[in-house]
């Protein structure tokens, strides 16, 4: 059996099982047909005081696992970690790599979000800290705008 991760074929459930490991689905994971082949593993990385980054977890034969991290004003994204050691160690290190290599930069792993993800905003506005979200309005309060049944809007 080949087991070269070098060979595409090979390189996907190794990607795909580095995404599980990480909490990501395995769509998050991709391989680009390059000489030599080149894997990616996209999420993004969630400091405490700030807006959610786009990182990159990449593979390939020559510098092994690299974390890479969106940065400036033109997002280009540049290696912030990179594993020591072996090319390609088992899932469950890649994954402990990752989350020690963010917990560094003090942020956390989430999902992308892609438009259609309301789950993934709705979860993370429940993390946020109370004082950041909107005041709910409570139901004893009067709406400022009113509309009696069957007619036109109108302010009360």
């Amino acid at each position: 059996m080949d087991t070269d991760p070098s060979n595409e074929k090979n390189l996907i459930p190794y990607l795909r099982a580095v995404a599980t490991e990480l909490g990501l689905l395995v769509e998050d994971a991709a391989v680009e047909p390059a000489d030599p082949v080149y894997g990616q593993i996209r999420f993004a990385g969630r400091p405490a005081d700030g807006p959610a980054r786009h990182l990159l977890l990449t593979w390939n034969r020559r510098d092994g696992w690299q974390l890479n991290a969106a940065g400036g004003r033109s997002g280009s994204m540049h290696v912030v970690a990179t594993y020591p050691g072996e090319i390609r160690p088992a899932p469950r290190a890649v994954a402990d790599f990752t989350l020690d290599a963010l917990a560094a930069r003090g942020e956390r792993l989430i999902r992308r979000q892609s438009d259609g993800d309301r789950l993934s905003v709705l979860l993370d506005r429940y993390a946020e800290p109370a004082a950041k979200r909107r005041p709910r309005r409570s139901a004893a309060a009067p709406s400022r705008w009113s509309r009696p049944p069957n007619t036109a809007w109108s302010r009360p």
